[in-house]
């Protein structure tokens, strides 16, 4: 009697032989006449079509994570580049702004109405007195260039000041709001004299010795009466702001503004009334 394990054992080996046996036939039908299983092959192929996909899931995942990974990297690096470009051009429009605006002033100051007679130099402003409580400025240019003590100094809107002292390649120039200068100027629309003195304020000036009975008002432009040999006449200096009169009093109290801009500019006119050779100096303020 056969042992129930061999028997168990049989079944399978026959199976397995069966099986390999059909699948010998199968196959060699198959590369004789394949057309006979291209219905059954299109079938298994749409029966594993899904397993295919869900298997590969996991390699998709990875590769759009790194895409992404990849794609982030990129646009941060590309950001950054973009931002240093956005700061450098910003830069370079803040320069061409500021040239632009320095040219401007150039063109004001070369062909500023202001200059009626003789000849004008152009200086640039290199600095400041050294006392806080003085309103002077040094330009770059001296007795090489001609430049003389009393020399009256300009901007393309009126008078700064005048030359207080000449170096070889330097000035000092003594600003109109500074206090211990004065200048004889008149009323443009009256034709009535006075002296205007600096406050040691660069945005006020006050006109002394005018009567409380005569005909001034705000917004009057004063300009230079040419007497004192201080400056040539005819040229703006201020406008008149406020007017205060004291029923008591003899004089009023009159307030100016400078109608030049005495601080924050980069450049000035040195203002020659006559030929080089013909000039002589003022005396000193």
């Amino acid at each position: 009697m056969e042992s129930p394990l061999f028997s168990r054992r049989a079944f399978p080996l026959r199976a397995f032989l069966i099986a390999s046996v059909v699948s010998v036939i199968l196959m060699i039908t198959n590369r004789q006449h394949s057309e006979w299983f291209e219905g059954a092959r299109r079938l298994v192929h749409l029966a594993f079509d899904p397993i295919y996909r869900v298997a590969n899931y996991p390699a998709l995942s990875v590769n759009w994570l790194n895409q992404q990974a990849k794609s982030q990297d990129v646009l941060q690096r590309q950001n950054t580049a973009m931002q240093a470009e956005l700061f450098q051009a910003r830069a370079r429009l803040q320069k061409l702004a500021e040239l632009s605006a320095e040219n401007a002033r150039l063109r004001g100051l070369l062909n500023t109405p202001l200059i009626m007679d003789g000849k004008m130099l152009l200086s640039e402003v290199i600095g400041t007195d050294s006392d806080p409580m003085r309103h002077i400025l040094v330009v770059n240019r001296g007795s090489t260039d001609g430049v003389f003590e009393g020399q009256t100094v300009l901007d393309d809107h009126g008078v700064m000041g005048q030359v207080l002292e000449v170096y070889s390649h330097s000035s000092r120039v003594l600003l109109i709001s500074d206090k211990e200068h004065a200048a004889s100027v008149l009323n443009q629309r009256t034709g009535m004299r006075g002296i205007l003195q600096g406050t040691g304020d660069s945005g006020q000036l006050k006109m002394n010795y005018v009567p409380t009975t005569a005909d001034i008002k705000p917004g009057d432009t004063l300009i230079t009466s040419g007497l004192g040999n201080r400056f040539p006449a005819g040229y703006q200096i201020a406008i008149v702001t406020t007017v205060r009169r004291h029923g008591g009093g003899e004089f009023a109290d009159i307030s100016a503004k400078p109608t030049a801009q005495l601080e924050g500019g980069h450049y000035a006119l040195l203002l020659f009334s006559a030929p080089l050779s013909q000039e002589q100096p003022y005396g000193k303020p």
